[in-house]
């Protein structure tokens, strides 16, 4: 508390020692009144003017024509507009104000631009005369190479063993058995008994074979029979050939 008072007592001590300054006045500044020279006035006086350009070639086409009376302008202007319609003006004036009437003549169009250019002759240029060059032809000498010397390899030079000739064994030609030729056991043929039941019994016949069937299976079987025996006959012959051969 007491750091806090001898604070505040030191402030107010060095607010005390600053020195006060008054705030400056300055007087007001006296301008003089300016000074013109002696002006005339003149009686308004009535007037007419009008004046128009029209220049085809530069699409200017416009114009101008006022009258006063002394108090009253009244005038009217027209000029005529890229889009082809006719603007005019007409106005009046006077001490109170500026009025204006604007109208329109005729329709806004909007042609195509197609520019004309002027036709220019195609130039003619003659084809330009140079000299054939000629050019002597060069000769070249035949170059000489000397035959290039290699150095001895300072190892001896190598020698390979020589191997004879492989011989292979000869072998016989095999020897095959002869088979003799098959003979065929014949069956005699069967017989079937009858059945014997206490009941009659319907008599079975016996199957009978025709004789010319049985006849035709024989000979089938001789004919086989005879077509294996030939068939193996060659084969007999040349068994019997390559063992003599051997």
């Amino acid at each position: 508390m007491k750091f806090v008072i001898i604070a505040a007592l030191a402030v107010v001590a060095l607010a005390s020692e600053k020195p006060y300054y008054p705030k400056p006045t300055y007087p007001a500044p006296a301008y003089a009144p300016p000074a013109y020279g002696k002006s005339y006035d003149y009686a308004p006086m009535p007037y007419s003017f009008d004046w128009a350009v029209l220049d085809q070639a530069s699409y200017n086409d416009f114009g101008q024509k006022e009258t006063s009376d002394g108090k009253l302008v009244s005038g009217t202007y027209y000029v005529v507009l890229p889009d082809g319609r006719r603007q005019v003006v007409t106005y009046k004036a006077d001490d109170y104000g500026y009025i204006a009437d604007v109208m329109y003549d005729g329709e806004a169009k909007y042609p195509e631009y197609k520019p004309a250019y002027p036709a220019y002759p195609k130039p003619a240029y003659a084809p330009p005369a140079y000299p054939k060059p000629a050019y002597p032809t060069p000769a070249y000498s035949k170059p000489t190479y000397a035959p290039p010397a290699y150095p001895k390899a300072p190892y001896p030079e190598p020698s390979y063993p020589t191997y004879p000739r492989p011989s292979y064994p000869t072998y016989p030609r095999p020897a095959y058995p002869s088979y003799p030729r098959p003979s065929y056991p014949s069956y005699p043929k069967p017989s079937y008994p009858f059945p014997s039941t206490t009941e009659a019994a319907a008599p079975v016949k016996n199957a009978e074979i025709p004789v010319e069937v049985i006849t035709e299976d024989a000979e089938a079987a001789v004919v086989v029979t005879e077509s294996v025996s030939e068939a193996a006959a060659p084969i007999a012959n040349e068994a019997e050939t390559s063992t003599d051969a051997a």
